[in-house]
């Protein structure tokens, strides 16, 4: 009979090796300092953007939420400004990019933005802003909105920004909707009036956005309007 440990001993373990420069043990301390402590989900948020300015060299990071069906803003942003105002060309990448999930880019001298695919696609000195869906359970909760301007953005680690954007997903899960069990998609199931409550609850976390509310409580849009329907006939 094998040994367990002959039929493990298939490659070889470098120990010499350690976590690569953007990703180093002070990065881990620093993040796990701020889930350990995490109380305020908003002060967690703006220590992760903090965190992944002082790694990266960036100065201006955002989150971008829903304000309206078809408008955005900066939720929270690294400069401290809360709740600010996007440019056309962002609000209209923004519009694109909840429905997409693509990862997007605005080049100087451009306000369509490009198609950016972060294992093939590399920044240049013309980038000016990069849009990175931040993803849970496949629907985009917010997007990162990551400034490049004055930044040596070729040599930017999208590993770690898109390793602290999930940090920062999972924060938001839970502020859109308290009950983290609707994130999660469901077979279709009968209309029970119980259900008027957590619907409304959606919406306004969603900032009025019904389509945005249907993906985190795991329903179609057509779903949602049903269910309106029905429970308003109640």
């Amino acid at each position: 009979m094998y040994q367990v440990a002959d039929i493990q001993d298939y490659r070889s373990v470098n120990h010499s090796g350690s976590f690569s420069a953007a990703f180093s043990a002070d990065l881990f301390d620093s993040l796990a300092a701020i889930l350990q402590e995490r109380y305020q989900d908003e002060d967690s948020i703006q220590r992760i953007l903090s965190l992944a300015c002082d790694t990266t060299g960036l100065q201006n990071i955002s989150v971008a939420v829903p304000d309206s069906p078809s408008r955005f803003k900066a939720q929270f942003c690294s400069t401290g400004v809360s709740n600010g105002v996007y440019s056309f060309a962002v609000q209209h990448a923004l519009c694109r990019q909840f429905e997409s999930r693509e990862w997007l880019v605005i080049k100087d001298g451009r306000e369509r933005a490009d198609v950016f695919v972060p294992t093939h696609s590399k920044l240049t000195g013309q980038d000016r802003c990069l849009l990175m869906p931040l993803v849970l359970r496949q629907s985009v909760l917010a997007v990162l909105v990551i400034d490049l301007r004055n930044s040596s953005s070729a040599a930017l680690d999208l590993s770690l920004l898109s390793f602290l954007g999930a940090q920062i997903a999972q924060m938001l899960a839970t502020q859109v909707v308290p009950n983290f069990k609707t994130l999660y998609a469901r077979p279709y199931q009968r209309v029970t009036g119980d259900e008027l409550t957590d619907i409304r609850e959606a919406i306004e976390k969603c900032n009025g956005n019904k389509t945005m509310a249907a993906k985190v409580l795991g329903l179609t849009p057509r779903q949602l309007r049903y269910r309106l329907a029905k429970l308003s006939e109640a």
